[in-house]
């Protein structure tokens, strides 16, 4: 006997089916029945799911409609009925995001034809979150802990975090400097790549240079993003900044929004600078140097100078580079 209970939102209304099976050697019946209520949300659906017994799955729609199994035989058979009762309610791109209340990510054998995306809905200290894809940002790690960003999206969220193989992992905000517009995030999660830092002193124009950044061109699910890596490729194109400020360098890489904080990098690997706004302009390696030295940060550096093919430099760079997830209050 099997007992599944699914619900789905839809234009503010909730279905309930109930199927009710029984297999015997000879023979096999089901029957089902609709409920129908009104006022219940999509929040009150995931909270409804989270205190359910397994097997359980949770899926979503782009545009906002949801469904939810729980009681299932199987992780599989939840998964299913989630994911079917989110389309039948009109879910348009139903997602999974939850299997027996643990977040998915891509590499996880359970999800076998599912596309993953990182849960809708975020919960901290007792809060409500919802993700901002409005603003876009990157951030990298300097070591296994701590990370490096611009300084001027710390305004616009209300909590920060980062998207990695569909799930949502938390930020820490530790310092930011406004005058350089930098800020160093630690994470909740440790990451076994980084970047090494550039120890050159002095900045070549001409030098060629890639930028590794992350941006809305593959998002499926716009409540839930998931972000996919771009290399881009030039040169400096100026030594310096506006009027002349050396803190800074212009690039001539293809930049958007979603290249905002993430590296500018030199043939051999190294970080050679930030990229602070649209305009191309990126601040200096050995400014963020003096940055993370007086937060006492430590930092990788290296002394060779051979260049790696931008394969490599591709590779590497999708390892300690991450998409910032901009979250503010539901």
């Amino acid at each position: 006997m099997n007992l599944n209970l699914l619900k789905a939102i839809s234009s503010g209304r909730v279905h309930m089916n109930v199927n009710f099976c029984n297999t015997g050697l000879l023979a096999a019946f089901c029957f089902s029945s609709v409920v129908n209520a009104a006022n219940v949300s999509t929040n009150d659906l995931y909270k409804q799911y989270q205190d359910k017994p397994n097997h359980k799955a949770f899926s979503i729609g782009t545009n906002g409609s949801a469904g939810a199994a729980w009681g299932a035989s199987t992780k599989e058979e939840a998964m299913d009925l989630a994911q079917q009762t989110c389309e039948d309610s009109g879910g348009v791109n139903c997602n999974i995001t939850e299997v027996n209340g643990r977040p998915l990510a891509s590499s996880d054998m359970q999800v076998k034809n599912y596309r993953t995306v990182n849960n809708y809905n975020i919960v901290s200290n007792g809060v409500n979150y919802k993700p901002n894809p409005e603003i876009k940002a990157t951030a990298f790690f300097v070591n296994n802990q701590y990370l490096v960003s611009v300084g001027n999206i710390i305004d616009k969220c209300s909590k920060l975090s980062y998207e990695r193989n569909g799930r949502l992992i938390d930020l820490t905000v530790i310092r930011t400097d406004k005058m350089n517009n930098l800020s160093l995030l630690k994470t909740s999660s440790t990451n076994e790549s980084y970047a090494t830092v550039s120890s050159k002193k002095k900045t070549y124009q001409g030098e060629r240079t890639y930028s590794y950044g992350y941006d809305l061109s593959d998002i499926n699910n716009f409540k839930t993003p998931s972000y996919q890596g771009k290399i881009t490729d030039g040169i400096i194109s100026r030594a310096s900044g506006k009027y002349n400020d050396i803190r800074f360098m212009r690039i001539t890489n293809e930049i958007n929004a979603g290249n905002v904080g993430g590296p500018v990098i030199a043939e051999n690997g190294d970080v050679i600078g930030i990229v602070t706004n649209t305009n191309k302009e990126s601040i200096k390696a050995s400014i963020l140097s003096i940055f993370l030295n007086e937060q006492n940060i430590s930092y990788h550096v290296t002394k060779s100078q051979n260049s790696i093919p931008p394969s490599a430099i591709a590779e590497k760079s999708q390892n300690f580079t991450v998409p910032l997830v901009c979250l503010n209050e539901a």
